[in-house]
């Protein structure tokens, strides 16, 4: 789909062609600001780390856009102690900066360093052929708790009425014992993935109040097992277990 040689003069020009080829590719908004973003991040470490230019590629796979970022590595740098470390040394990836950024919002991420420069590969996911389940909240009491039912996809143009759902029902109830049933819920971008941390910081502002997320989707529970963030949620396999956990002593 894209073949296209930067530097650091033509990071908006490379911005603008990954955005326009991801939406030809049928991403939704949210995916796409999510695509340009890794894009960006691992073009802007080939011109800091290799010779001030590289090389983004991009393929349709039919399930997937599989967008690969190539650095030469200056030719003099094997040689040159000064030239300072290579590859992943160079490469870094810490928490809240950019390479660490692009692996939560692809699928998949690699980065392969090497003697010609660095490799680095992000994939990201494709929806289904005639497009995704639109987004739906759906509200009810059961068992003295609150369960709304997330289906659809999550993401840049939903997670703000999610979070207005949720702020509501915080502010409005206390004590609240709110049950996410995620069961339905199809993908999210990193907008509905900050929508959720949101959630969780709005429940857990008010004494009392508790939120439990059931039924997520493996392929999502592994999303968030890798951006690090399982550790701020309560899980429950169902909405069963889900309001069972807030009456422990219930047989």
């Amino acid at each position: 789909m894209l073949d296209q040689v930067f530097d650091a003069d033509s990071l908006y020009a490379l911005r603008a062609a990954v955005a326009a080829h991801g939406l030809q590719a049928g991403l939704s908004e949210g995916r796409v600001m999510d695509l340009v973003m890794a894009v960006h991040e691992l073009a802007a470490n080939a011109v800091l780390h290799g010779a001030g230019r590289g090389r983004a590629r991009i393929w349709n796979t039919g399930e997937a856009l599989r967008c690969e970022v190539t650095d030469d590595g200056p030719p003099e740098a094997a040689a040159d102690p000064e030239a300072g470390p290579r590859g992943n040394d160079a490469w870094r990836i810490d928490p809240d900066h950019g390479l660490w950024l692009v692996r939560q919002v692809a699928d998949q991420t690699s980065l392969q360093p090497g003697p010609g420069g660095t490799v680095a590969m992000v994939t990201v996911a494709l929806g289904p052929p005639g497009g995704l389940r639109p987004f739906h909240l759906a509200e009810r009491g059961q068992d003295s708790c609150t369960v709304v039912s997330v289906a659809g996809e999550l993401d840049l143009r939903s997670a703000g009425q999610f979070t207005r759902a949720v702020g509501e029902l915080a502010r409005s109830a206390p004590g609240l014992r709110l049950v996410l049933d995620l069961s339905d819920l199809t993908w999210w971008d990193s907008s509905g993935l900050a929508a959720l941390v949101i959630a969780q910081q709005q429940v857990s502002g008010h004494p009392g109040a508790r939120l439990v997320l059931a039924g997520l989707p493996g392929h999502l529970a592994q999303r968030l097992r890798d951006a690090g963030l399982d550790g701020q949620f309560t899980l429950a396999r169902s909405t069963a277990e889900a309001i069972d956990s807030f009456n422990p002593n219930t047989t």
